[in-house]
């Protein structure tokens, strides 16, 4: 334990001694009273009828009874006078090292202010960064949009294509069986013009209409391998036309340029993680320095990283609260048992540092004679301010992405909750985080 820590814990200490003390006071001048009035009882009660002596009798026991608790309380008195002077010795050796622990804070409050500023920049830069990169999201779904129209269309002309080439491949399968069927004839021809000498003339002007045809067949079969050829260049250059495509280039282009913007979100989450640490360590340097009771004790080590916790305590709450609230991007739900407890628990500095383009939401019992100047002052940093009676809540819901719930004992100050970033139990915490906000009654 260290010895901030002991100081804090001996000064919470004393401030209870002291209440015992004059707890003990205030009961010793009680018993006073009382045996002074069972005096003045007894002295009636003698020269009454002897009815009322065992009433005497009664009286003087419980006078003895109160005498002998008077004399206890003297004793504990005294004795707590003695321990306040002990404590009192160790808290002026204690506020000398609170002292000068105070002036290394501040050394330390400076450097954080530096390491403000540089975090303020580097966010304009990841404000800009995203900014940029929703415009490549939203120039890729129109280029996609582009894409699948154009693949649409290519698509077609390929069936048309396809079709065509069928046609084609029909007609030259039709003339080479034709051409097939000239060869035969040809061949039957000059058989019979060898079997048939006195016909020579008939067959020779029958073998040159045969040769004829032959050549109209043979220029038709030319032309369908010129129109095969074609057809086969038109593929080519579908193919090149495919593959060099100026909306497929582009396409590419911005998915390389996204490609590139892809390193951006890990630095993105570096500046976060960053961030987070130097808040963290800024609550923690705060709260060494503020002294009182709220201190860092049953605050576990690792609550921050926690995705799923209890509370235990109200400083661990508020802590918590506090930590999460700097990191509030969209929305925020809030939720105390009384207005009041935004001072009593310091949170004004937190609530009031969140951006203005965060949707702020307030629920508490709100008493305007008492809290008619936090509350305009509430409503003119645009938080919707919602008066429910019958909460015992300390609730907190952040961007959908965190949520906790914590009940709240009056009588003792003790809160007894959970808190979690998992994503099904924060929509069943959220359930019970809106109830106040629909069932009370809003302010503005």
């Amino acid at each position: 334990m260290s010895q901030l820590e002991e100081f804090l814990e001996l000064q919470e200490r004393v401030s209870q001694l002291e209440s015992a003390l004059k707890k003990k006071s205030s009961d010793i001048s009680e018993k006073d009273e009382k045996i002074l009035a069972l005096s003045e009882k007894i002295n009636q009660l003698t020269n009454d009828s002897v009815k009322a002596s065992s009433d005497s009798r009664h009286y003087r026991s419980m006078m003895s009874v109160l005498e002998t608790d008077k004399k206890n309380l003297e004793r504990e008195r005294d004795r707590l006078i003695k321990e306040i002077d002990a404590f009192n010795i160790q808290l002026q050796q204690f506020a000398h090292m609170v002292e000068t622990t105070n002036q290394s804070l501040q050394v330390k409050e400076e450097m954080l202010l530096s390491k403000e500023k540089q975090l303020h920049t580097k966010d304009l830069l990841i404000v800009e960064k995203d900014e940029k990169i929703e415009d490549f999201r939203r120039k890729f779904d129109v280029m996609s949009l582009a894409t699948e129209k154009y693949q649409a269309e290519k698509f077609s002309f390929m069936e048309q294509v396809s079709n065509e080439k069928l046609e084609l491949v029909e007609k030259l399968g039709k003339s080479e069986r034709s051409l097939e069927e000239k060869d035969r004839k040809i061949k039957d021809l000059r058989k019979k013009s060898r079997d048939a000498q006195d016909g020579l003339l008939g067959a020779s002007f029958e073998m040159e209409k045969v040769r004829e045809e032959a050549s109209k067949i043979s220029l038709e079969l030319q032309e369908t391998n010129q129109e095969n050829d074609r057809i086969k260049e038109e593929n080519e250059q579908l193919t090149l036309l495919i593959k060099k495509s100026p909306e497929q280039i582009k396409q590419f282009e911005i998915m390389r340029k996204l490609n590139d913007e892809s390193s951006k979100p890990g630095k993105i989450k570096k500046y976060k993680e960053k961030i987070a640490s130097l808040e963290l360590k800024l609550k923690e340097f705060e709260k060494g320095g503020r002294g009182g009771s709220k201190g860092l004790a049953g605050i576990p080590d690792d609550l921050f990283e926690r995705e799923t916790g209890t509370y235990q305590s109200v400083s661990a709450l508020i802590t918590h609260f506090k930590f999460k609230m700097a990191n509030v991007n969209r929305t925020i739900r809030l939720i105390l048992p009384e207005l009041s407890f935004i001072e009593k628990y310091d949170l004004s500095e937190t609530l009031f540092a969140l951006p203005n383009i965060v949707l702020k939401n307030l629920a508490c019992n709100v008493d305007p004679s008492r809290d008619g100047e936090m509350l305009d002052e509430l409503k003119s940093r645009n938080f919707k301010v919602t008066d429910y009676k019958d909460t015992k809540l300390f609730a907190l819901a952040i961007d959908n992405a965190i949520a906790a719930v914590g009940i709240f004992e009056e009588s003792t100050e003790a809160v007894t909750g959970i808190f979690s970033s998992n994503s099904e139990l924060v929509k069943y915490l959220s359930q019970a985080v809106m109830t106040p906000f629909i069932k009370g009654t809003k302010l503005n």
